[in-house]
């Protein structure tokens, strides 16, 4: 099999291209300039997804492609975010469907869904989130990224689509919560010790595209892949355990702080600005919700073989790994 990565010098590009090279597959990373790979086995084709040529000679002759190229900053403008979540998905999409791919698998995201109240179950049949205006550009544009794969599943192109959650791994520090700040020894955090944290580890998540390769009657089908969902207060004690730290986890009054946002974000409408926080993202961000992985129990055969506190050690252990190789020595 021959396999096109777009994004592949990204977090989770780099360990889908890792997977896929175990599995025996010729892989191809589409990768802007300057953006390298140090796998010498990589064919390295310099493009970028929202350049049409670049693109379709990208795709001419793969068997697979794995779409996880995302703009995935927090901040910029939105016409940034459509260029290249949106358009740059279906013009991914579209060239491989012309040049004959057999599957191609789409990361999406977890944004995509509504959270409607505390303590819902989400499954991949439970409905997009719809306030998607009150939010960043960023989930704004995964959702309508996820909208435009699935669509195009229906008018015949072999699309999967993956929706993991919190990614981590080695490499990259973990978030301790979806919102926390650091105040002398407390860690404090946006949410109830009971909220629920969706968390996916890097490696499980490249399990996860190399089954939705192949794996059959998934196609036009999305899968959640969520390794657990795991209570705050469990994850920061796991968190603590992990890095370390010495630190105190403080969980912060969720309902004050929407309340305040919410008289904030109508303080400034009224002088035509906009709030650097609303309502909608903190409730959003602190409803706690569990995410159901069945479908892709059942029809990947995906289950997550590295544990959170597995995870946790291992991430950790990769950090101190690095900074230790990166600090001066003396003689």
């Amino acid at each position: 099999m021959k396999a096109l990565v777009t994004g592949a010098s990204g977090f989770l590009g780099r360990s889908v291209v890792r997977r896929l090279r175990s599995d025996g597959v010729e892989v191809r990373a589409l990768v802007r300039a300057g953006r390298g790979l140090d796998d010498a086995d990589v064919d390295i084709y310099p493009g970028d997804i929202c350049d049409d040529a670049a693109v379709e000679g990208a795709v001419r002759g793969m068997d697979l492609v794995v779409h996880c190229a995302a703009r995935v900053e927090t901040t910029g403008k939105w016409e940034e975010f459509a260029e290249v979540n949106v358009r740059g998905t279906r013009r991914v999409i579209r060239a491989a469907q012309s040049a004959g791919v057999r599957r191609i698998v789409h990361i999406s995201s977890l944004g995509v869904y509504a959270v409607p109240y505390d303590g819902v179950t989400i499954t991949e049949d439970s409905a997009y989130e719809s306030e998607g205006e009150s939010r960043g550009h960023y989930s704004r544009s995964k959702l309508a990224a996820d909208r435009v794969a699935l669509d195009a599943a229906r008018r015949g192109a072999p699309v999967v689509v993956l929706r993991p959650g919190l990614l981590y791994g080695p490499g990259k520090r973990p978030p301790l919560a979806r919102q926390s700040f650091s105040v002398k020894q407390f860690k404090l955090i946006l949410a109830t010790p009971a909220y629920t944290l969706p968390m996916t580890y890097i490696d499980n998540a490249a399990d996860a595209v190399s089954l939705a390769a192949t794996a059959d009657g998934t196609v036009g089908q999305a899968f959640t892949i969520v390794d657990a969902n795991v209570p705050q207060a469990e994850y920061a004690a796991l968190y603590r355990d992990a890095c370390g730290e010495s630190w105190r986890p403080m969980f912060l009054p969720v309902g004050m702080i929407a309340a305040a946002a919410w008289g904030l974000e109508r303080a400034l409408r009224l002088a035509r600005r906009r709030s650097p926080v609303t309502y909608h993202q903190i409730r959003r961000a602190t409803r706690c919700a569990h995410y159901d992985c069945s479908r892709a129990e059942h029809l990947l055969g995906w289950r997550p073989a590295v544990s959170v506190q597995e995870g946790l050690r291992s991430t950790f252990a990769s950090l101190r790994a690095a900074s230790s190789e990166a600090a001066p020595r003396t003689s």
